[in-house]
């Protein structure tokens, strides 16, 4: 393997060298006399601004102006031209003209084009990028009450999908770019300042930026992997001659978003007794029960009865950053407290991190870098399922009281669980995940415009959990169980890359080639033991019964070459080419290595001669693009391509033995999927760019998808993975940016909307149907993973419709029962025959839109987001009275149920038991409308004047207080929140997060 890359390493650095050749003959080098200038930077108003960038052009002296805005600078003429920057300001260059003292006066800027985007190994201009790649303002998403970064983006970034079913303290919210692209693990590569890192754990107030590439030209250079898309976050660094001490506090009070309604006590009995009588049985409730239940209660909402009406949640973060002549450093440190909305003993999650970067430049030429970071989530959690105590709430009805008169749990019905009292007694479960990640970097000028950088970066993931299920009296849980795990992740990340940067005239070529190698190693260990002693977690000992283990080590590698070259001509035309070449362990020899290459064009329009001085008074900017590339996908687990035995503890008749039980079979001849990606793009701008548009239209085609096809299980073993499928998916995006000010008032209205949409084009003629509450099904033609289900034809409203069918296979329905449509037309619908492809889940139609207004120091912004296409299949005890003939609940929109009066209904005929059967069958009645529009966050905040902060010796302070998914506009059945998943509505709520905030800058 690594003789084959020598190989193909040597080729790159050939290119690389003709192209420094190549641009060499072009230029010529000068030597000049060093002349000092020194100057002040300020604003139309005359403030000093700090941290501008100030670069003499054609050399390579730069600097930056310090806390009062001053600079000095060694110059290489005295005629030299200095370029100064900074963001949200005009660039200006101004001659030196021999001069020792200048003033630059810096204007605020609408310009959006001359932001600098981070790409992959490297930044562009945003008016020079040809690829699809979404920069997220991170201003906009400052002092938000979030938990992690992954909340703040959404509906942030056009075809970037977050959907967040729920705010448990330690959820993921899933994360998608351009929608599904692949059977297989569709979760975008993310990159933290050039290594693989966790976004979960990185804090939001480090972040300098984040870059989402979308399409092939700008994912292409990280080839394996990229074919989901890839995140890159680069978190922030200190600046010469300024220093600064910050400081940010956010106290949050949390509640759910949606609660479901139940119907009173006496309402439940009511309800039941018709649907007993409804199914021929005798009622439950006499007239006087009722009455008391009307007069007296319970009237208890045992899902409300679980969680406390309010959660608090706080955060701090700390940060020093600064820097001298040559060194420049950060250091942060930050805490969350995010406590649980269960009730029970202290049950939340604690994470701590810590941050530095520090660079130092050895020499004009060296300059070496060390960033480390650490964070610590520490999670208390109950010992249970989540999603298991949800749906034991869910299944109680209102007429039974959480405790006795005597202060005591009740468990009315042996077939349900007191969900209360095993999350306030039935024992924790803790974790705590520690992430330690270290870079070094290095850069050394070979000479003007040739780089030679280096990096070495690891991260180790280590998580140790403890879990003490405790046995509760009366529930029938007989048995305390201990269950101690660890897992220990540690990866390795190098590169080494040549670049090349260089304009002469019109003509500028930056070019790279570089070499990386990522390795990971993945161990675990589990053990447990079940014993009579409640507090017994000493996992060690004799006991050889009620007890077990298991371990886990798995590793996997990849060496790649890499190259890309770019060139401009006179910002005008635009062109580049990459390529990187990939070698996985995950395959055998042979089939190890892919290439990925990707090309793109822009075209400048508004640069062209033709285009007149009129229409660049009304679209001053506009640029066309296109992409084509392959990018890869080898995410399955490891030694796929050798069979693996697995062993098993025992027969199914005894106890005895440990024979060999199964095999999973071998595929030597997998290889890499791959997607091929094809993008068109264009960016406009209006009013002197303070009104930015752009759009894209893409068609991701992904082959050889690696994917397990079904096979009868009397083949006795694992199924192999296969190179079996091909899916397209395709969409397009819009988003758009306007700033403008009214007299004193800054004005901020930035929005984007997105669509994508995939399609199974081939499974080698097989579809697979997955899934038990809900079925999903694989079929060419359909979207991955659509609803499979009967269709809803109405109510049966008499006998005679009754009888003139069609009837469920098996079931006899009666007035008032859901009638269903019979594909085929004999009359009797059946699963082989009847069933529809009904829908998806995976939303489409997303936007988002964001206004934010300033003046003098107030601000104020609100953030809406929504969805506009989405079914969620809700099933069971989420909606469906009675459910499994238990005895609850009864939600109110049951109150609207068919009767012989109410042939409209929203809901069939009440009944319990097998008399329910034919309602309760899988079928579009139960897919509802997930569609929503929610006001992610609104904020109002004020920023205390500069006269006012200097008297308690601070640069900066700002209060404000925030709202978190304030309002929601949605139609779901049964008050579930529309990001819920789909299947029995067993999740932790979405929370709304009241906060206060503090920022004070030193």
């Amino acid at each position: 393997m690594k003789e084959q890359l020598t190989k193909k390493i040597k080729i790159l650095l050939r290119y690389l060298v003709l192209v420094v050749w190549g641009t060499q003959v072009f230029s010529v080098a000068a030597q000049e006399n060093q002349h000092a200038v020194a100057g002040l930077v300020v604003n139309t108003s005359g403030a000093a601004i700090s941290g501008a960038s100030i670069k003499e052009v054609g050399g390579t002296n730069s600097g930056r102006t310090d806390a009062e805005g001053r600079f000095t600078l060694e110059l290489s003429t005295a005629d030299a031209t200095l370029q100064v920057s900074y963001v949200g300001y005009v660039t200006q260059e101004v001659s030196v003209g021999g001069k020792s003292s200048l003033r630059v006066v810096l204007m605020e800027t609408n310009e959006q084009l001359d932001e600098v985007v981070v790409v992959g190994y490297g930044t562009q201009r945003k008016a020079n990028v040809t690829g699809a790649i979404s920069s997220v303002n991170m201003k906009e998403l400052e002092s938000r009450p979030v938990v992690n970064v992954v909340e703040a983006l959404q509906g942030t970034t056009p075809g970037l999908t977050i959907q967040q079913s729920n705010s448990q303290p330690g959820s993921r919210p899933a994360i998608n770019i351009r929608g599904i692209n692949t059977l297989n693990n569709n979760d975008p590569m993310v990159i933290i300042d050039g290594i693989l890192g966790d976004i979960q754990n990185v804090n939001m107030a480090d972040i300098e930026n984040i870059s989402v590439l979308k399409d092939a030209a700008s994912a292409a250079i990280y080839g394996s992997r990229a074919s989901n898309g890839v995140i890159l976050i680069t978190t922030k660094k200190g600046s010469k001659g300024v220093s600064r001490v910050s400081y940010d506090y956010i106290f949050a009070e949390q509640t759910p978003t949606f609660m479901p309604q139940i119907v009173d006590s006496w309402e439940y009995a009511e309800l039941r007794n018709e649907a007993l009588i409804n199914s021929g049985r005798p009622t439950q409730f006499t007239a006087e029960q009722i009455a008391d239940f009307r007069a007296n209660g319970p009237n208890t909402n045992w899902m409300k009865e679980i969680y406390r009406t309010r959660a608090p949640q706080q955060s701090h973060n700390l940060s020093l950053s600064g820097g001298g002549d040559k060194t420049t450093y950060l250091i942060s440190a930050a805490y969350l407290d995010q406590e649980s909305m269960f009730k029970g003993p202290d049950y939340g999650l604690e994470r701590f991190n810590f941050r530095t970067n520090v660079e130092t430049e050895v020499s004009d030429r060296f300059k070496v870098g060390v960033r480390a970071a650490y964070a610590r989530n520490t999670l208390k959690d109950h010992a249970y399922w989540t999603d298991w105590l949800i749906e034991q709430a869910t299944r109680m009805p209102s007429i039974y009281p959480i405790r006795n008169a005597e202060g005591e749990y009740t468990y009315p019905s042996g077939s349900n669980s007191n969900s209360l009292a095993r999350l306030e007694q039935g024992g924790v479960r803790k974790s705590a995940n520690d992430d330690l990640s270290g870079i070094l970097n290095a850069e050394y000028k070979l000479w003007d415009g040739l780089k030679l950088r280096g990096m070495v970066g690891t991260q180790l993931y280590y998580n140790r959990m403890k879990e003490n299920r405790k046995a509760i009296p009366g529930s029938g849980d007989l048995e305390n169980r201990s269950t101690n795990g660890s897992q220990r992740i540690q990866n390795i990340t190098t590169n080494l890359i040549l670049s090349y940067d260089k304009t002469w005239g019109n003509h500028t070529v930056n070019a790279l080639a570089g070499y990386s190698y990522e390795g990971s190693t993945d161990n675990r260990f589990e053990t447990f033991r079940i014993t009579e002693e409640s507090n017994y977690d000493i996992m060690g000992g004799l006991q050889t019964v009620n007890t077990g283990n298991q371990e886990w080590q798995h590793e996997w590698s990849i060496y790649s070459a890499f190259l890309r070259m770019n060139y401009n001509f006179a910002d005008k035309y635009l062109f580049e080419f990459n390529l990187r070449d990939d070698i996985s362990s995950k395959f055998r020899r042979g089939n190890r290595s892919a290439w990925f290459p990707s090309m793109s064009a822009g075209w400048v329009i508004s640069e062209e001669g033709f285009y007149s001085e009129g229409l660049k008074g009304i679209m001053p900017s506009a640029k066309i693009r296109s992409s084509w590339g392959l990018v890869g996908n080898n995410r399955i687990a490891d030694y796929q391509y050798q069979a693996n035995v697995n062993i098993a503890q025992g027969y199914n008749f005894g106890n005895t033995m440990y024979p060999v039980a199964s095999f999973d079979a071998a595929n030597p001849d997998l290889r890499w999927e791959t997607t091929q990606m094809f993008n068109v793009g264009a960016d406009l701008g209006f009013l002197d760019n303070a009104l930015t548009l752009s759009g894209e239209y893409y068609v991701n085609d992904t082959y050889d998808i690696l994917i397990e096809i079904p096979i009868p299980g009397l083949f006795g073993g694992g199924t192999p993975i296969q190179n079996a499928g091909r899916v397209r998916n395709k969409g397009w995006e819009i988003a758009a940016r306007y700033q403008f000010n009214t007299g004193a008032v800054n004005h901020t209205v930035s929005g984007n909307l997105s669509d994508s949409k995939n399609k199974v084009i081939d499974t080698k003629g097989t579809e697979w149907i997955n899934g038990f509450d809900v079925n999903t099904i694989v079929r060419e033609g359909y979207p991955i993973n659509s609803y499979y289900a009967y269709r809803w034809d109405g109510y049966f409203q008499t006998a005679e419709e009754v009888a003139q069918g069609p009837h469920v296979d098996g079931i006899t329905p009666k007035p008032g029962d859901l009638r269903y449509l019979d594909k085929n037309g004999d009359g009797i619908v059946k699963e082989d025959d009847d069933r529809f492809v009904l829908g998806n889940r995976f939303p489409r139609f997303l936007y988002g839109f964001n206004y934010a207004v300033g003046w003098k120091g107030l601000d104020f912004s609100m953030f809406w987001q929504g969805v506009g296409q989405r079914q969620v299949w809700l099933r069971g005890e989420s909606v469906e009275a009675f459910h499994n003939n238990n005895e609850g609940p009864v939600f109110d929109f049951h109150i609207d149920r068919w009767t012989p009066n109410n042939p409209n209904a929203t809901y069939p005929r009440l009944t319990v038991g097998a008399e329910s059967a034919n309602n309760a069958i899988k079928s579009n009645f139960w897919i509802e409308n997930a569609a929503y529009l929610r006001l992610k966050n609104v904020q109002l905040g004020y920023t205390f004047p500069k006269h006012w902060t200097d008297r308690v010796s601070l640069s900066r302070l700002r209060i404000y207080t925030s709202i978190q998914n304030a309002l929601t506009f949605a139609d779901m059945k049964g008050g579930w929140d529309p990001e819920t998943a789909d299947g029995g509505g067993r999740i932790y709520p979405v929370n709304r997060t009241f906060s206060v905030g503090l920022n004070l800058n030193f």
